[in-house]
């Protein structure tokens, strides 16, 4: 591989527009950087370069300066000023002058350069192949990133077909178990009840699993709206929804930032992390305390309990899908509940944590954009 070759090349041509009001200079740069892979446009003025980059995209310029009419500078500014060329990389030609780093400090850093006549063709050749290097790897980030967003979407949909596809088969066998027992009637010996029991049970939880994989997958393409709304309006609406058993009390601050965004995917969150705290509380009887701490662009919401705890060598494990403190024979819960409510503060941008300095019940810490 030669010092000018550039790995991973995208098939996207890399293209350059070269301005200068002297035909046989516009020749002569071409012929220097001319090389495969690139697209290579001529413009005799300002005013033509202007136009060209409005009707065909470019991702190099390289602009003379001295021009009649409008100067190169002039040209630069007013390219700054549309909003689809504001970020274009710009490297000025031009007869040195030692006036010309002065006008550097008006552009974005890293956005401009300068190359004197006459040129140094490696010189030349080098600092655009640096410019082409830069967005190449660039454009390869973005398909890769595509390609993961494409991946990950597949791979949802896939989850959610097979799991909706299993359902109707447990159905039946859920069905035809019963219809067993009810055929048997009074003839059914202690072993058969026991293993009729256990099958309906087996079949029960591989439902609530399917559930909860169908759930986890979908959890960050919950619809939204985007309003603004109060947390602890939404908060409330939750506490009215849910059956809180008696002896439970739900408190929330009264006073939060407002929130712009994810009113569904906050309103899930705050669903299952109440139900969690309650679900696995050790008496009949706790409280559960809502809070939050404005950090400036993030909210920092507080859920805590004052039920039994969790181990901290848990602390990690909890938020995993289908993990559970107790066998799963003794629970009637699946374990993704934590898991669904970490995958959608991921898909926002929050992180969650349970916070390990606490000796007492458990606290659930979370960040949420405003």
């Amino acid at each position: 591989m030669n010092s000018h070759q550039i790995p991973g090349e995208p098939s996207e041509p890399y293209r350059i527009l070269i301005v200068d009001d002297r035909p046989e200079n516009l020749i002569t740069l071409e012929n220097i950087i001319e090389r495969k892979g690139r697209k290579i446009y001529n413009a005799s003025s300002g005013n033509e370069a202007l136009k060209m980059v409005l009707k065909q995209p470019v991702d190099l310029i390289m602009l003379d300066i001295q021009m009649p009419d409008m100067d190169g500078y002039e040209t630069a500014d007013l390219l700054r000023i549309n909003p689809k060329t504001k970020h274009l990389p710009i490297v000025f030609v031009s007869a040195f002058n030692k006036d010309d780093n002065k006008h550097s400090d008006r552009y974005e850093p890293g956005t401009v350069d300068f190359l004197a006549k006459p040129l140094d063709m490696d010189d030349t050749r080098q600092k655009v192949f640096l410019y082409e290097k830069i967005w190449r790897l660039s454009a390869s980030n973005t398909d890769h990133s595509r390609m993961q967003e494409k991946m990950s979407e597949e791979l949802e949909q896939f989850i959610y077909s097979v799991s909706h596809d299993v359902k109707a088969p447990l159905r039946a066998i859920a069905n035809l178990t019963s219809w067993i027992e009810e055929e048997i009637g009074s003839k059914n010996s202690e072993t058969l009840n026991e293993n009729i029991t256990l099958l309906k049970g087996r079949v029960m939880r591989t439902q609530k699993m399917l559930e909860g994989i169908t759930d986890f997958s979908r959890a960050s393409t919950i619809y939204e709206t985007d309003h603004p709304f109060k947390p602890q309006e939404l908060i409330q609406q939750v506490i009215n929804a849910l059956e809180i058993p008696r002896g439970f009390k739900v408190q929330a601050d009264n006073s939060m930032p407002e929130i712009s965004n994810g009113k569904n995917k906050l309103k899930q969150i705050f669903n299952h992390l109440v139900i969690n705290a309650i679900r696995h509380h050790d008496k009949n009887k706790g409280l559960i305390r809502i809070s939050c701490l404005d950090l400036e662009d993030m909210i920092q919401f507080t859920v805590t309990d004052d039920g039994p705890g969790i181990p901290a060598a848990h602390h990690q494990t909890v938020f995993e899908l289908f993990q559970t403190l107790r066998p799963k024979d003794e629970t009637d819960t699946v374990g993704a509940g934590l898991a669904i409510v970490r995958k959608i503060i991921d898909s926002m941008g929050g992180k969650i944590w349970i916070d390990d300095t606490v000796k007492t019940g458990t606290t659930v810490h979370f960040t949420w954009k405003k």
